[in-house]
C-alpha cells in the first residue's frame, strides 16, 4: 500500500514538474512553443535605411527573432534645396511589442569630429566600447551602435549629417557579427541621407 502511494506521489510530482517546465517554455516563447520567425522583406524596409535589400539582410543579422517586424520611418524635416539648413529623418524597427532598432539622421555641425563622437556615444553606449571604421569624416561602431558623421554642404559653414543606428534589442550572436551588421546599416543610412538631403559635398560611404 505504501509502495503504491509512493508511486502515485512520484507520478504526481513528475506531472507537476512537467507542467511547470512547459509553462515556462510557453511564457518565454521557446520550443516547442516558439513563434515562427517573421520575414524581413526589402520592400518593407524604411527608405531612411536606403539600399533596401542590403539593409534587410543586415537587419536579419542583428535583430532578435520575432514573429513579425514593423517599420516606422519618416522624414520629419526635409531639406528641400541648397538654401535649407536643416534635415531630420528617422526609422524605428519594432517587434514583439518592443523597439528593436532606432535610426536617426539629422543635420549637425561640430568644430571637431571627436566632439560629435562624445555626444553620440554618451547618448547610447560607453565611450570605450566603440571602434572606428571607414565612412565619411568620422565613423565609430560597437555591437550596439554605429554612427557616421559625413559632409553635406560644400560651402559656407560646411554642415554635416549625423547618422546613428542604435540596436536596442540585439539577437544572440557574436559581437563582431552585430557590429558588422550595424556598420552596413549605418553606411546605407548615411548614403540615403546624403541623397535625400540634397547634399553637394562629396561623400563615399566606405571612405
Amino acid at each position: 500500500m505504501a509502495s503504491t502511494r509512493t508511486k502515485s506521489l512520484f507520478a504526481g510530482g513528475a506531472a507537476l514538474l512537467l507542467c511547470l517546465v512547459l509553462g515556462a517554455l510557453y511564457a518565454l516563447g521557446l520550443p516547442p512553443f516558439a513563434d515562427e520567425v517573421g520575414d524581413i522583406k526589402a520592400s518593407e524596409v524604411c527608405g531612411v535605411l536606403g539600399r533596401s535589400s542590403s539593409s534587410a539582410t543586415a537587419l536579419k543579422r542583428v535583430l532578435p527573432d520575432r514573429s513579425a517586424y514593423t517599420f516606422d520611418g519618416a522624414v520629419t524635416d526635409p531639406r528641400l534645396d541648397g538654401t535649407d539648413s536643416s534635415y531630420d529623418a528617422s526609422c524605428f524597427v519594432n517587434g514583439g511589442g518592443k523597439q528593436l532598432v532606432a535610426v536617426t539622421a539629422e543635420m549637425a555641425q561640430y568644430d571637431k569630429a571627436d566632439a560629435w563622437v562624445k555626444d553620440v556615444v554618451a547618448n547610447n553606449v560607453p565611450a570605450g566600447s566603440v571602434r572606428p571604421f571607414t565612412a565619411g569624416d568620422k565613423a565609430v561602431a560597437s555591437d550596439k551602435v554605429a554612427a557616421v558623421y559625413l559632409p553635406c554642404v560644400a560651402r559656407g559653414g560646411g554642415e554635416h549629417l549625423s547618422v546613428v543606428v542604435h540596436l536596442k534589442q540585439p539577437r544572440d550572436a557574436d559581437s563582431d557579427q552585430l557590429r558588422d551588421g550595424l556598420i552596413t546599416l549605418a553606411r546605407n543610412a548615411a548614403l540615403a541621407a546624403h541623397q535625400k538631403a540634397h547634399c553637394d559635398a562629396p561623400f563615399e560611404p566606405t571612405r
